[in-house]
């Protein structure tokens, strides 16, 4: 989209909808080092799987078993369990981001029929994978309880198994959305964070640009 400002050079605006989009990929203000909240999910998933690895090779010792344990709950939920290797930010939290983040760039009127279609069945399979973390935390949680080496490693491979699973999965969505966005058209480009961080949603709804460096107004709008 072109527009002129109050007489001054004429700014060219990413759609909306790719702004969204870079929220899931490239930058999101709250994240560790504001990173794009998928990203932080897939580091945040790998280090689940690793850790889930650690606890069932530590089959001899129950106290290795519960530590690496407790760093995947970290991972998945720090709520749960604040101190680990984990970002910090926290796998769901992540996901739920993710999720959010491509229905808004589905919803909004400036998404191609190619981003609707594509985003849309990813955001869906985001909220399912967010249902399994929190299914690992608690197969976690209950394991860090048990007494019992034996219940315990039970539930550690449980943990195992849907931890690296999920991280699968979740690479493959990654794969997925490039693969949608190398189909739109006008391309999709990487944008700066004086875009990604210069929206703003109204009590209505509606999406605007904020006022940004060059620029005394708001820009653009989307109902």
């Amino acid at each position: 989209m072109l527009l002129g400002v109050d007489g001054c050079v004429t700014v060219e605006l990413p759609s909306i909808a790719h702004v969204h989009v870079g929220h899931a990929i490239t930058a999101w203000p709250d994240t560790p080092q504001q990173q794009g909240l998928l990203e932080v999910a897939l580091a945040d998933a790998a280090v689940a799987a690793e850790h889930a690895a650690y606890a069932t090779d530590g089959a001899g010792d129950l106290a290795a078993v519960r530590l690496h344990l407790g760093h995947v709950l970290h991972t998945v939920d720090p709520v749960l369990e604040p101190t680990g290797p984990g970002s910090g930010y926290g796998l769901m939290r992540a996901l739920q981001g993710s999720a959010e983040h491509l229905e808004y760039a589905a919803e909004v009127p400036d998404a191609s029929a190619n981003l609707r279609s594509g985003a849309r069945g990813m955001a869906a399979a985001l909220r399912s994978l967010q249902g399994e973390a929190r299914a690992i935390a608690t197969l976690a949680e209950d394991a860090r309880g048990s007494t019992d080496a034996g219940h315990a490693l039970a539930f550690a491979h449980e943990v195992r198994e849907r931890a690296e699973r999920l991280a699968g999965q979740l690479l493959q969505l990654r794969q997925r959305l490039t693969t949608v966005l190398q189909a739109e058209d006008p391309p999709y480009r990487t944008l700066p964070r004086r875009y990604l961080f210069g929206i703003i949603r109204l009590p209505s709804g509606q999406w605007v640009f904020e006022s940004m460096p060059g620029v005394t107004r708001n820009v653009s709008s989307y109902d």
